[in-house]
C-alpha cells in the first residue's frame, strides 16, 4: 500500500510541479465550471463518434472543438461511486460508496471526508445543482448536506426522481438552501436556469458543478423545443429514442447556459463536462451491449465522456490519456492553485490540458463497484484496473473471497469479445496482465477509518492501527484524544452491527461475534498496543475494532473513537 500511495502522490507531486498555471501568476484565478451528466456513456456524444447514431449533442461538440477530449477517461458504473470519487479524490473502498445510495438507511458520504468544496474555499465561491445523491433518506442533516460537505449553495431534486417511465423530471421535490419546495419546471430547465443565475450572481471565482438528472431514467418525452427527435407514442417500447431525445434537451440547456452567461465571465472559466457512468442498459443500442452497459464494469459501464475547455486549454485536441474520475478532485485543484493531500488516489490531468500528446501520467486506471455500500461483506464486488492497452476485470464471487478474472486487448479487441485468459498468453500480455494484478494488490487498504465516533469533553478520540496484517507480522493499534485516566472497553468483532449506541455508532457485534476487552486510558489520553497478527484468518476477512470510555464531561456521559477496519490481505 505504501508503495501504491508513494507512487500516486509522486504522480501527482510530478504533475503540479511541471504543469504551469492556466492563469499568468498573480492573475485573478479562472471560474471552474463542472458538468455533470447522469448515465451518459461515449456512445451518446456525437464529438466521440463511436456510435453510427449517437444523436444530436452540437454544444457539447462544440466545447469538445475549443478544447480537449479525452478518449479513455473512465469513472465507477454507477452514480454515488462516481460522484462520491469526484468530490473526494478517493476511492469507493474509502469512502465506503461503491453504488448508488438507497433511499433509506443506506451509508451516505461521510461529512467528515475532505472534499474539493473544502479545498477551494476560502479562494472560491462554491456551488453545487441539481442532482446530489451522496445521502440516504431522510435524516437530520439530510437537507443541510451539501453544506457540510464545504458549498456555499445548493438547489435542485436531490436523488433519483421515482419511477422508472414518467414524467419525474416536471414534478419533483426541490431543495433550496435547505427549504423544501415543489418544482414544476423541466428539471433540466431549472438546473441550468440555477446555474445561470450563480454565474450571474457568485462573486469571481467562483466554482458551480452542474449535476443533471439528464438522461437517467424516469424516461419520458421532454418538451418538444429542447430536441429534434421523432418521438412515438409510447415511451416504454422506445426507450433509446427518448434517451436520445433528454440528451439532446439536457445539450440544448448547455448551450443556453453558454450564451446567457457574460462573454468575458465564460472566456474567464474553464469548463469541464463528464458523465457519471455509461449509459443506461434499456437505452443502449448495437454496437454498443446493453448488457455490459450500466452498472457493469464493462467498457460500456465505465467509459465515460470527458471534455475540457477554457482559458489555457489547448483547442480542438484529443488526449489518449488515462483519467478517471477521481482525477477531477487534483484537476480542478491545481486551476484554482489549491493544495490537494487529501485526495489520496486523484492525479491532475492537467499537463494533458496544455499538451495534450503528452504520454499518460497514469499507468493504470481503476474502477469499482461493490454492494452494499460500507465496507463488507459484499453481496457482490467487482473491480477494474486498465493501462493503456490491457484490462483486467475481477469478479468477486458473492459473499466470498474467491473471484474470476477476464483480460482484454483494448486496442485489438475495444468490444471486449476475447477473453485471453481461455488462451495462451504472449509474453507482452503475460506481463501487463502481472502489472495489473499487482496494481490491484497495490490498492489493498489494511486498515480503514470510518464511521466518526462520539466527542467527549476532550475531543473526539481517533483510533488508528499499523501493520500488514499477514500472519506473524507485527501490529500496533493506537488511541489518542481521549479522556485521561478514564475506563473504558475496547470492542473487536467480525462484522458490522451500525447499532446506535450513545449517540455513536456501535461497530462490532460484541454480543454474537466479538469481543470485550477492558482497556482504561492513560495519563496521555489514549493507549498503545502493540502485538503480531495470528495465523489462521481467511484471507480478506475483516476485523472490526472501537473504543468506549466514561466521560463525565461529555453530553451523553461517555466517548467514543471512530470505527477502525482491519482486513487481511484479500
Amino acid at each position: 500500500m505504501r508503495v501504491a500511495v508513494f507512487v500516486l502522490v509522486s504522480l501527482a507531486l510530478e504533475s503540479f510541479v511541471l504543469a504551469p498555471p492556466l492563469r499568468a501568476q498573480g492573475s485573478t484565478p479562472s471560474n471552474i465550471l463542472l458538468i455533470l451528466a447522469d448515465d451518459l456513456g461515449v456512445d451518446r456524444v456525437g464529438a466521440y463518434a463511436e456510435h453510427p447514431d449517437p444523436g444530436r449533442t452540437p454544444h457539447i461538440d462544440a466545447l469538445a472543438a475549443r478544447g480537449v477530449l479525452f478518449r479513455n477517461a473512465w469513472a465507477d458504473p454507477v452514480c454515488s461511486s462516481s460522484r462520491a470519487a469526484m468530490l473526494t479524490g478517493r476511492y469507493g473502498f474509502r469512502t465506503g460508496v461503491g453504488r448508488g445510495i438507497g433511499q433509506y438507511n443506506d451509508r451516505e458520504l461521510s461529512i467528515d471526508t475532505p472534499t474539493l468544496a473544502d479545498a477551494l474555499r476560502p479562494a472560491y465561491a462554491t456551488a453545487f445543482v441539481g442532482k446530489w445523491h451522496l445521502h440516504s433518506t431522510p435524516g437530520s442533516n439530510y437537507l443541510v448536506h451539501p453544506f457540510e460537505l464545504g458549498f456555499d449553495f445548493y438547489g435542485g431534486g436531490m436523488d433519483v426522481f421515482p419511477l422508472f417511465i414518467g414524467d419525474g423530471y416536471s414534478l419533483f421535490v426541490k431543495n433550496s438552501q435547505g427549504n423544501l419546495g415543489i418544482s414544476t419546471t423541466y428539471a433540466t430547465t431549472d438546473e441550468a436556469d440555477d446555474a445561470l443565475f450563480l454565474t450571474r450572481w457568485l462573486p469571481e471565482p467562483w466554482f458551480v458543478v452542474l449535476s443533471f438528472h439528464a438522461p437517467h431514467a424516469p424516461f419520458h418525452k421532454p418538451p418538444a423545443h429542447l430536441h429534434t427527435q421523432t418521438l412515438p407514442a409510447s415511451v416504454a417500447g422506445n426507450i433509446p429514442v427518448h434517451a436520445k431525445a433528454a440528451v439532446e434537451a439536457m445539450d440544448t440547456e448547455i448551450g443556453r447556459l453558454f450564451a446567457g452567461m457574460d462573454p468575458d465571465v465564460l472566456a474567464d472559466t474553464v469548463v469541464l463536462f463528464m458523465g457519471d457512468n455509461g449509459t443506461d442498459g434499456p437505452a443502449t443500442t448495437w454496437p454498443f451491449d446493453p448488457w455490459r452497459a450500466k452498472k457493469t464494469i464493462y467498457e460500456g459501464g465505465i467509459n465515460v465522456p470527458l471534455i475540457v475547455a477554457g482559458p489555457g486549454v489547448a483547442v480542438g485536441a484529443e488526449s489518449a490519456a488515462l483519467v478517471d474520475s477521481s482525477d477531477l478532485f487534483a484537476t480542478i485543484a491545481d486551476i484554482a492553485g489549491a493544495p490537494h493531500d487529501t485526495a489520496t488516489d486523484s492525479v491532475s490531468f492537467l499537463p494533458h490540458l496544455l499538451d495534450p500528446s503528452r504520454p499518460s501520467t497514469r499507468p493504470w486506471v481503476y474502477a469499482e463497484f461493490f454492494d452494499a455500500n460500507g465496507w463488507g461483506p459484499y453481496l457482490r464486488n467487482d473491480r477494474t484496473v486498465r493501462d493503456t492497452r490491457h484490462k483486467l476485470l475481477r469478479f468477486h464471487l458473492p459473499w466470498s473471497h474467491a473471484y474470476r478474472e477476464e483480460f482484454y486487448d483494448l486496442v485489438a479487441d475495444p468490444w471486449e469479445h476475447t477473453n485471453l485468459l481461455l488462451g495462451a498468453l504472449t509474453p507482452e500480455q503475460q506481463s501487463a496482465l502481472d502489472g495489473l494484478r499487482q496494481a490491484l494488490s497495490e490498492l489493498y487498504v489494511p486498515w480503514v477509518e470510518s464511521h466518526p465516533g462520539l466527542a467527549g469533553s476532550f475531543g473526539a478520540p481517533r483510533l488508528t492501527g499499523e501493520g500488514p496484517l499477514t500472519a506473524g507480522t507485527p501490529v500496533q493499534i493506537e488511541l489518542s484524544g481521549a479522556r485521561p485516566n478514564s475506563w473504558g472497553l475496547l470492542f473487536v468483532g467480525l462484522q458490522q452491527l451500525n447499532a446506535p449506541l450513545f449517540g455513536g455508532t456501535l461497530v462490532p457485534d460484541a454480543w454474537t461475534a466479538g469481543t470485550q476487552f477492558v482497556l482504561p486510558t492513560t495519563a496521555a489520553g489514549g493507549f498503545v498496543l502493540s502485538s503480531t497478527w495470528p495465523a489462521g484468518l481467511e484471507p480478506g476477512t475483516s476485523l472490526w475494532l472501537q473504543h468506549w470510555h466514561w466521560d463525565p464531561g461529555a453530553v451523553q456521559g461517555a466517548a467514543a473513537s471512530n470505527a477502525l477496519r482491519a482486513m487481511t490481505p484479500p
